[in-house]
């Protein structure tokens, strides 16, 4: 077991077997720190951020983003865990300067863990969250290049939003923004199968 402390939101049953969607309390630090890395790693060109850069940051650097922080309004970080290892990360975030919007960062599956309903998973935990804290819209930005993410979001009901912006600076790919608006979560519809 990696030693988290969230609560469980969910218990699914999806394609890979039993699944749990936990939120992350900042006592799981260690275990973020691992699964952040291991995306970077995996996934470069998918982050607007770098292995290099977060692989230098500092057990109070680990912490502070489990916590609250300047501009941010609610902060919902996310993991899905299934037989005690971690295969999954996504984060919900509510900034100050604008309530009605849920953001979607850092979204990654483990490489054999995808097409087997994490992703999706995670995403119906978000998306309910957003509801649930008021927000009228949820935005996220996916690598241009990055089809099986974009066409994940378009299942989802995340729409093209705005021009074509830089993933980092110095980069030659781009993020394209998306949006979904909300107000209209159907929470039979949409929802996971729980196990009972």
């Amino acid at each position: 077991m990696l030693g988290l402390q969230g609560e469980s939101i969910c218990g699914v049953k999806g394609d890979m077997g039993r699944f749990e969607i936990k939120e992350l309390t900042v006592s799981d630090w260690e275990s973020y720190k691992k699964v952040r890395l291991a995306s970077l790693k995996d996934s470069p060109d998918s982050f607007s951020s770098t292995y290099e850069r977060e692989q230098a940051f500092s057990e109070a650097d680990w912490k502070a983003r489990l916590r609250p922080q300047p501009g941010v309004n609610i902060s919902f970080p996310l993991v899905a865990e299934s037989h005690g290892n971690i295969v999954g990360l996504a984060s919900g975030v509510i900034w100050e300067e604008d309530s009605t919007v849920a953001h979607v960062y850092q979204m990654w599956v483990l490489p054999e863990s995808r097409g087997k309903g994490i992703a999706t998973a995670l995403l119906k935990s978000i998306t309910a969250w957003a509801e649930v804290s008021g927000c009228e819209s949820m935005k996220l930005v996916v690598t241009a290049t990055n089809e099986p993410a974009a066409s994940l979001y378009r299942s989802f009901g995340f729409n093209p939003s705005g021009r074509l912006e830089p993933l980092r600076e110095g980069s030659v790919l781009e993020t394209q923004p998306m949006v979904k608006k909300l107000g209209n979560f159907d929470f039979g519809h949409n929802s996971i199968e729980l196990e009972q």
